[in-house]
């Protein structure tokens, strides 16, 4: 295994500094000036592997390491097994050592061709108060969310005045640093995403702080771990600036996996992996996942949504039935019923592409990929009403207030989610 991922197990911090006991912006300060610190850069260094640094561009260092400090990760590509082992040995105990795997989205389905937007504008049912927080003012301003997907269209008319701050994952992450520019995305699925949550006529929460890493390749809708990693230590970043520390953070993606995808050997150790990474986001950073469980029907539910530590998302029809593709089941790891909770997404008007012409031009899709960043919309809603609610808190409070459903709790978890 030449490359690899190293996530952190230990404490972050010394040993008498309790993070429990810290108020979520001195908690992440702390963490933001340690994420540059660690002896083993230096070791590593020493037995000839070089460090490739996040700005750098120079595609003729194919074998090396990155460290993530935020996520507490070193990704590693070493050029033989055996600078791989002594690799291994430099980063043990401290760090859990994983296999690179990959993940896909769960396919969606668009129902008919692209559509104008005429007169369309933000129909949400009343049931999900969405029109409430409107009219109340209440857009989701003050709250960033970070989204995983194929990229973001930012000049689509639904995005276009909004500042988005985009990063594209290479495919090959190491020889290569992320790319600062405006938002693209080739596919159209991660531009349908970001205007449930953001778009200016369509979305639920137009007034967030829209972080995109485009992670997925639009040929195969797959992607890795590693650019995950990357990405998401790229979103922890921000808040190395102060006017961040006090702001809520909500990571959407349907990226996900099924455990039989995994060789048998290296499950356990991935699974290990996933908690530990994240334990980072929720325990250390007070961020909420929110992550859609699958569109492979009943009796299927994927990683990492059935996690305690993710906000595992279904999907219901306007009529709040189960959708028939919406998977649910027993998590493997708490042998509780997902999903947690529901969200609209069957038939969702959204955006989705321009053309030659510049025009702009929606969809309606379906899937659980649709149902996740209404969920994400309405937890941003709450969290834009209530300042100081984040991380497990505002899981709790999207739960509690959930809309019962006549469907049954393993389909739908504790209902549609709302704002109230």
């Amino acid at each position: 295994m030449p490359e690899f991922i190293a996530l952190r197990k230990t404490p972050r911090l010394k040993p008498e500094v309790r993070l429990e006991e810290m108020s979520v912006p001195t908690k992440r300060s702390a963490l933001a000036k340690d994420a540059p610190l660690s002896r083993r850069v230096d070791a590593l260094k020493e037995i000839g592997l070089r460090q490739i640094l996040p700005e750098e561009r120079a595609p003729e260092a194919k074998h090396g390491f990155q460290r993530l400090g935020y996520v507490g990760a070193y990704v590693v590509n070493a050029p033989s097994e055996k600078k791989s082992d002594q690799a291994k040995e430099v980063l043990e105990p401290d760090y859990h050592i994983m296999p690179n795997i990959q993940l896909s989205l769960p396919v969606s389905t668009r129902l008919g061709g692209r559509l104008a937007r005429g007169r369309q504008r933000s129909s949400w049912p009343v049931e999900s108060g969405i029109g409430t927080a409107h009219s109340n003012g209440i857009t989701g301003s003050g709250v960033l969310v970070g989204v995983l997907d194929t990229g973001c269209d930012a000049d689509h008319f639904e995005l276009a005045k909004k500042r988005i701050d985009f990063r594209y994952v290479p495919l090959e992450p190491n020889p290569d640093a992320m790319r600062a520019v405006r938002g693209f995305d080739v596919d159209g699925h991660g531009t349908h995403v970001c205007g449930i949550i953001a778009g200016r006529n369509v979305g639920v929460a137009p007034g967030v702080d829209l972080m995109v890493a485009s992670v997925i390749e639009s040929e195969t809708l797959k992607t890795s771990l590693e650019r995950i990693v990357i990405a998401l230590d790229w979103m922890l970043s921000n808040f190395q600036t102060e006017d961040n520390l006090n702001k809520p953070m909500i990571i959407s993606t349907s990226l996900g996996f099924r455990p039989q995808w995994i060789s048998a050997p290296d499950l356990q150790t991935v699974m290990d992996g996933i908690k530990l990474l994240l334990n980072t986001l929720v325990n250390d950073f007070d961020v909420l996942p929110v992550i859609a469980i699958g569109n492979d029907g009943p009796g299927n539910v994927r990683a990492p949504a059935y996690f305690p530590e993710a906000l595992a998302v279904g999907a219901v029809d306007f009529h709040l039935h189960p959708a028939p593709f919406s998977s649910s089941g027993i998590s493997p790891v708490t042998g509780s019923n997902e999903p947690d909770i529901a969200g609209y997404g069957v038939e969702i008007f959204s955006s989705l592409e321009r053309d030659a012409a510049n025009k702009s031009w929606y969809a309606k899709m379906s899937g659980t990929s649709m149902a996740t960043p209404y969920v994400t919309g309405i937890a941003a809603l709450l969290a834009s009403a209530n300042p100081g609610l984040q991380g497990n808190a505002l899981r709790q409070r999207l739960i509690n207030q959930a809309m019962p459903l006549g469907a049954p709790l393993d389909r739908v978890g504790a209902g549609l989610a709302r704002f109230t």
